[in-house]
C-alpha cells in the first residue's frame, strides 16, 4: 500500500478562484478557504469543492491578482491588505489562479510569508542548478571561476523576526559541501544570454556587495524554477525593487499597456485637453482609490456636481458602470490618460 503524501503546511483564511470563466461571473466572490499543502500536491478546499493539484502544475507564486479580484474583496471582505497567489495549470484546462488571503488584515502579513516559506522549499529544496560564483570581483573577470553543479538549500536565519528561511546554493568542493550565499546583499540583478556546457541560455546575473566589494555571479536554473527563485526574492526578501522588472506582467498591466498602445503620444495628449480640471480631478481620486460614493466629501463637492462629471467620464468611455448606485471603475482607457497624467505631471 503506496505511503500518504507528507502534509508540509496548511494556511486557513479566505480565497478567491480566478479563470476565464470565473472573472465573467457577476457572482464571483471570495469564499472560506484552506490550503493544505503536501510533499506533491497542494490540496484547495472551497466550502462547496475540493482541487487537487500535484506540484508538477503549478506555474507561478505570488503573482498579482487581479483588479477584479481586488474589487470584489472589497465588497465582500474587511479588508484585502494582505494577500497572495497560487497559480496552476492541469491537463486539458484552463489556467487557474486561486488568490488567498487571512480572515482579518490584524494578523499581517506573517500568515501569508508563513506559508510561502513552505511552499518555496517544496518548490525550490535540492533542485538543480549551475552557478558561476564571484566570476567578477571589483570589475575584474575571473577567469578560474567555471561553472559548477549546485542544488538549492535553505538556511535557517538567526532572527526570529524573520519568518522565512534563507536560499542559497551548495557545491560540492573538494568532496565536502560548500554553500553561497547570493541573495543577500544584492544590488542588481538582470538576466542575460551566456554560455552554459556549450549552449547559450538565459542565466540570472546577480551584483552583490561582499566585505566591501563588489561580485557579480551568474546562476543557470530551468525557466520554471528561474521564475520560483524571482518570485521567492519579491515576496519574502528586502530586494523585491530589484527583480520587479523582470517579473511577468499582470494581465491588468498588459492591458493597460495595449490601452496606453491606443491612447498615446499626441491622441492620449488630445483626449486629456478635452477634460476639464474636475474631470481630471476626479480621475485621479479614483486612481488612487478613492470609491466614487465617497468622491464627494473627498473632494467637497456637491453631490449632483459628482454625479454629472461621472455621466460625462462614462459617455467618454474613461469609467465603467460596475453598479446602478454609480459605483464606477476606470476604464482601459481612462487608466491609460490617467496614467499618462501621473507620470507627466
Amino acid at each position: 500500500m503506496p505511503s500518504k503524501p507528507k502534509e508540509i503546511a496548511r494556511f486557513n483564511g479566505k480565497g478567491i478562484l480566478l479563470n476565464q470563466y470565473t472573472m465573467k461571473n457577476p457572482a464571483l466572490k471570495w469564499e472560506k478557504l484552506e490550503i493544505i499543502l503536501y510533499e506533491d500536491h497542494f490540496e484547495f478546499i472551497f466550502p462547496n469543492r475540493k482541487i487537487n493539484v500535484e506540484i508538477q502544475y503549478v506555474e507561478d507564486v505570488g503573482a498579482e491578482l487581479p483588479r477584479r479580484a481586488i474589487e470584489v474583496a472589497k465588497a465582500s471582505l474587511e479588508d484585502i491588505t494582505y494577500h497572495s497567489s497560487i497559480v496552476y495549470k492541469l491537463p486539458n484546462s484552463d489556467k487557474t489562479m486561486v488568490g488567498f488571503a487571512p480572515e482579518t488584515s490584524i494578523y499581517g502579513r506573517k500568515p501569508i510569508e508563513i506559508f510561502l516559506n513552505h511552499v518555496f522549499h517544496v518548490l525550490l529544496d535540492k533542485k538543480p542548478c549551475k552557478i558561476q560564483y564571484a566570476a567578477i570581483k571589483g570589475g575584474t573577470l575571473d577567469p578560474n571561476v567555471k561553472w559548477e553543479d549546485g542544488k538549492f538549500i535553505f538556511v535557517k536565519r538567526k532572527s526570529s523576526l524573520i519568518s522565512a528561511d534563507l536560499l542559497a546554493v551548495v557545491v560540492i568542493k573538494d568532496g565536502k559541501p560548500k554553500a553561497y550565499n547570493i541573495f543577500t546583499n544584492i544590488e542588481s540583478i538582470r538576466i542575460k544570454n551566456k554560455l552554459v556546457d556549450d549552449k547559450e541560455e538565459e542565466v540570472l546575473e546577480i551584483k552583490q556587495v561582499k566585505n566591501n566589494e563588489n561580485i557579480t555571479s551568474y546562476l543557470y536554473v530551468p525557466a520554471r524554477e528561474r521564475l520560483f527563485v524571482l518570485r521567492y526574492i519579491y515576496t519574502l526578501t528586502k530586494y523585491k525593487h530589484v527583480v520587479k522588472d523582470l517579473l511577468p506582467k499582470t494581465e491588468d498591466e498588459i492591458a493597460s499597456e495595449f490601452a496606453a498602445e491606443a491612447f498615446s503620444g499626441d491622441k492620449i495628449k488630445s483626449e486629456l485637453e478635452k477634460l476639464t480640471p474636475e474631470e481630471q480631478e476626479i480621475l485621479m481620486a479614483l486612481y488612487t482609490g478613492i470609491s466614487s460614493l465617497e468622491l464627494p466629501n473627498v473632494l467637497n463637492m456637491d453631490v449632483d456636481e459628482v454625479e454629472r462629471i461621472l455621466d460625462d467620464l462614462i459617455e467618454k468611455g474613461l469609467l465603467t458602470l460596475v453598479r446602478i448606485r454609480k459605483e464606477v471603475e476606470l476604464s482601459e482607457k481612462g487608466r491609460a490618460i490617467t496614467n499618462y497624467i501621473v507620470s507627466n505631471f
